[in-house]
């Protein structure tokens, strides 16, 4: 008997016969993610563990036979994040309870398969929300691939990226002892999980945005707050396309408006011009589309607060913009003094820019840049363009961003990236055109976060990291994980011995 065989009988034991699979239809399920840039491929099998105990035990199966494991929650993942090549595909979605909301120290807990739909349809009904509401790929996604991920999403303008809501996680060692450690309060027996920092060392970071290299995460710990009663919605078209008034107008807001401010997104010339021609319903008027659209949300506890930050938005975007309405594109849109907040809204914030072309594969871009380079990138991106126009694939369309989302601070999140059709003949000069565009932006200073396999190996070929840090990482994750059986491949990591700067792309600008 072969020894997956022998290790899928013994965790078969374990979790019984319902919830682990070598079906080949079933192995074809899982294939892949949201992220048709990649080829299917299959696991040997999928297992579906009900705790953190099941998963320490399928871990230790794992480190007895050697069969290297991934960790996998939604799936909503286009860049190669959760699919497993042979070994174990540990699917985290039956894990999906929440154990504790505490309405009174504004914290939960809760098992890291649960999307957020569910996590934050029960906290809406208590007038509660994590401030982030979710990644951009929806409420489908779970909360740990948010924190694997550390994603940006509805309510980040205001409140951050995914991890900057974590309090803690419990995690899964993939160590031949499946050691299960809590970090934050929680790593203390006799604390609640309602802080994060001064029981130890910050381990939590450690599991975060690590794209399931370090642990499994099973559980999390989730800061809470009162949801805002009080929201309304603005939106602006600049007078011309100009990258520095967007620079200079993100700036504006974030130094007068500031805690007003839930969420801002800017949305090129290009994408409005692109959703224009797509909608069935165009009102009789052809619109006039000069420049980027500001799309912003802003909040507050008092409905007398409110109307100031609004005074403050009109006077920081009257210069430079004037009132925009989706209207002016598509007749049956709402009206932004009839808008109001729901969950559906927060569920479609992302995605009608990122999914402009449904047929087409995404190479997603997505990075984090200081606002004031926002110019200079988009510069840099338009020749890089030119530059290598012939290497694209036919037909592809590529775009510095769909999306311009601020952040907390002086940065942003850039959503780009381009597309080419879903073809396998073609796949080749996708990937290797996706790693090209993707190492440049590295080299003008960009920071990715939703990094899976295409984004951590091309930070490395563009050789961001220094022989130190390479090493201190292999260290690191050889701690928790000595046999190199969690998530192989990403960021170049295929062993101990092998050395990553070996990846490195010395030819180009």
């Amino acid at each position: 008997m072969s020894k997956v065989k022998e290790a899928y009988k013994e965790i078969e034991d374990i979790i019984g016969s319902d919830y682990i699979t070598d079906k080949d239809f079933m192995r074809a399920a899982y294939s892949r993610n949201v992220d048709p840039a990649f080829p299917d491929r299959w696991a040997d099998f999928i297992v579906r563990p009900q705790n953190s105990k099941e998963v320490s035990n399928i871990v230790k199966i794992a480190n007895k036979f050697k069969i290297p494991m991934v960790p996998r929650g939604g799936g909503a993942d286009l860049v190669g994040g959760s699919v497993a090549d042979g070994g174990i595909l540990i699917d985290l979605t039956r894990m999906n309870k929440i154990l504790e909301i505490d309405e009174e120290n504004y914290y939960c807990e809760l098992e890291c398969g649960i999307t957020w739909g569910s996590l934050i349809s029960q906290l809406h009904q208590k007038q509660l929300t994590t401030g982030v509401l979710g990644p951009g790929s929806g409420y489908s996604a779970t909360i740990g691939g948010g924190l694997s991920n550390s994603t940006a999403g509805f309510g980040s303008t205001k409140y951050g990226l995914v991890p900057d809501i974590c309090l803690g996680v419990e995690v899964v060692l993939p160590n031949p002892q499946g050691t299960i450690i809590r970090t934050g309060a929680a790593a203390s027996k006799y604390a609640k999980p309602f802080c994060r920092y001064g029981v130890a060392p910050d381990f939590t970071g450690l599991f975060m945005g690590d794209v399931g290299t370090m642990g499994i995460k099973t559980k999390a710990f989730l800061r809470l707050f009162p949801e805002t009663p009080f929201k309304q919605q603005r939106y602006y078209i600049l007078n011309k396309n100009d990258y520095t008034k967007v620079y200079e107008l993100l700036y504006k807001l974030r130094k007068e408006v500031r805690d007003g401010l839930h969420d801002v997104l800017v949305v090129p010339l290009i994408v409005v011009q692109l959703l224009s021609t797509m909608t069935e319903n165009k009102p009789e008027k052809r619109p006039r589309l000069k420049g980027p659209v500001f799309s912003i949300l802003t909040e507050a506890m008092d409905e007398r607060i409110l109307e100031i930050y609004l005074e403050q938005v009109e006077n920081i975007m009257k210069d430079e913009a004037r009132p925009f309405e989706w209207q002016e594109i598509d007749s049956t849109a709402t009206i932004s003094k009839e808008w109001r907040f729901n969950l559906k809204y927060a569920y479609n914030y992302f995605n009608k820019y990122i999914s402009i072309s449904p047929p087409k594969i995404s190479c997603t871009t997505c990075h984090k840049i200081p606002i004031s380079v926002i110019p200079q990138a988009a510069k840099s991106a338009e020749e890089f363009d030119i530059k290598y126009r012939g290497e694209f694939p036919p037909g592809s369309m590529s775009l510095f961003a769909t999306v311009i989302f601020l952040l907390p601070n002086g940065n942003c999140v850039i959503v780009g990236g381009f597309n080419a059709d879903n073809l396998d003949e073609q796949r080749e000069q996708s990937m290797n055109m996706w790693h090209k565009k993707l190492r440049h932006q590295v080299k003008y200073g960009g920071v990715h976060y939703w990094l899976g396999e295409a984004i951590s190996q091309s930070i490395v070929e563009a050789g961001a990291y220094t022989p130190e840090f390479i090493q201190f990482f292999k260290k690191m994750k050889k701690a928790v994980d000595p046999n190199f059986l969690l998530s192989p491949k990403k960021f170049h990591m295929y062993n101990y011995d092998h050395d990553p700067i070996e990846h490195i792309v010395t030819d180009e600008d």
